[in-house]
């Protein structure tokens, strides 16, 4: 009887665990991919705003395929787990919420006064990649 309760109680937590497919991008993952394409998008935006002659659709393009180069993700990668994330609202919703608590963090970090020891490394790639590679 014991045995039975046991095994219940293993099924009923595992049944409760939201995980996903293999084939579709770990929920850190996905945040991490997120956060660097709305900052492409807000880089291209700044841009295309302050720079009539800047190439807006086709630098929004450019900074997206940038972003999945870092994180070495393909198109069709991202993609289907979007879709995937889409369809499932209760695995998406963690992930929408860690970059709100993502974004808090960084804006808190950035408020902290710094110190003269070693230079931050940013993680975003606004400031790796495509602040670098802007050309209008």
């Amino acid at each position: 009887m014991k045995h039975l309760v046991f095994l219940f109680l293993i099924a009923s937590f595992c049944s409760c665990k939201s995980s996903v497919p293999k084939d579709i991008l770990p929920p850190k993952k996905m945040q991490a991919i997120l956060w660097d394409i709305m900052q492409a998008d807000e880089l291209a935006d700044y841009y295309s705003t302050s720079d009539s002659s800047f190439r807006s659709l086709s630098k929004h393009v450019d900074y997206y395929r940038k972003v999945f180069a870092v994180h070495q993700v393909s198109k069709d990668d991202f993609t289907r787990s979007l879709k995937y994330y889409q369809d499932h609202p209760a695995n998406l919703k963690p992930v929408l919420d860690s970059l709100q608590h993502y974004e808090q963090a960084l804006q808190e970090k950035d408020t902290v006064p710094k110190q003269h020891t070693k230079p931050i490394v940013a993680d975003s790639v606004k400031r790796k990649l495509l602040i670098r590679s802007h050309t209008p």
